[in-house]
């Protein structure tokens, strides 16, 4: 079942210069808003209430589709796709918090990258870089801080995470069925999108994940993990945002293993919960220095 939602007033005279729409008009105080469709999966009310429906960046987005009852990440947003009237779709989990000003950020980064690569295949906030390491900006509830720090334009990565992804309808790029449950969609799209010759990037536009943190990794990780090893076989070993994925799925087993007795033993702290009011936390983070306010206003 799907929700959705237009917000009038986000969008007039449309330019249809680019391979994706931007409104040339828009609400007092900003100078213009790209033309795009909110897409979450959603399976409890109260998170996506307090998060993604709570941020002020929500009515940017021309239309807001919310996703309830689905298995799968690929059959909730291959649907969403199909009825988004935008070409630019931004994908979220429910409980990411858009802060004032991430539109703009967004859509800075998204200028720079197209100017010399027009045809992107997906961008995130967070991902794993091409080069080693991982990249982009985004607080994570689970590790309780902000990752990554700010940049102009965009990193290449290899993969995403799920956390954020956006992507041009018009690019052809459809989540795979035979990955089950909601994990790994984000590499698999990523994969889907190099071998169709296009470039992964995650960009600096700082959000909230306002998430829980796992103990061990759920068994639904498991299975999107292997399915993900038996489609890349040839390809392996793939990098991740969380993860490497091999032949013997050793970095998997070890990262079990050390967090199963680290927990046991009290070396690591007991799993993160999320907040109740991630508007609060920004402002916090904002007030104490933790994250500047010219992460949106550059």
């Amino acid at each position: 079942m799907a929700l959705t939602l237009r917000f009038p007033g986000t969008a007039a005279s449309i330019c249809r210069s680019r391979r994706w729409e931007i409104a040339t008009s828009s609400p007092p105080g900003n100078h213009f808003i790209m033309d795009w469709t909110l897409v979450s999966a959603v399976n409890r009310d109260e998170v996506v209430r307090s998060c993604l429906l709570g941020s002020p960046e929500v009515p940017s987005a021309g239309r807001l589709i919310l996703q309830r009852g689905y298995a799968t990440a690929a059959d909730a947003y291959n649907k969403a796709i199909d009825a988004a009237p935008t070409d630019l779709i931004v994908i979220a989990h429910q409980d990411v918090f858009f802060p004032a000003g991430w539109t703009r950020d967004f859509e800075r980064a998204l200028w720079e990258i197209a100017e010399t690569v027009p045809n992107w295949g997906v961008l995130g906030v967070w991902g794993a870089l091409t080069g080693g390491g991982s990249g982009g900006l985004v607080y994570d509830g689970g590790w309780s801080r902000v990752l990554g720090t700010n940049f102009e334009g965009g990193s290449e990565v290899c993969a995403l995470d799920e956390v954020v992804l956006i992507l041009r309808k018009s690019s052809g790029l459809r989540f795979d069925p035979n990955i089950p449950g909601f994990h790994m969609y984000g590499a698999d799209i990523c994969l889907e999108a190099r071998k169709r010759g296009m470039k992964c990037y995650a960009i600096s536009a700082f959000c909230i994940h306002n998430t829980n943190q796992y103990g061990m990794l759920p068994w639904a990780f498991w299975k999107a993990y292997l399915a993900m090893r038996r489609k890349w076989k040839d390809q392996l070993p793939v990098r991740t945002t969380c993860t490497e994925i091999t032949r013997w799925c050793w970095p998997m087993l070890r990262w079990n293993l050390t967090r199963a007795i680290n927990l046991a033993t009290g070396r690591d702290k007991p799993p993160a919960r999320r907040v109740q009011d991630p508007k609060s936390l920004y402002e916090e983070m904002l007030g104490s220095g933790t994250i500047s306010s010219v992460a949106h206003s550059r």
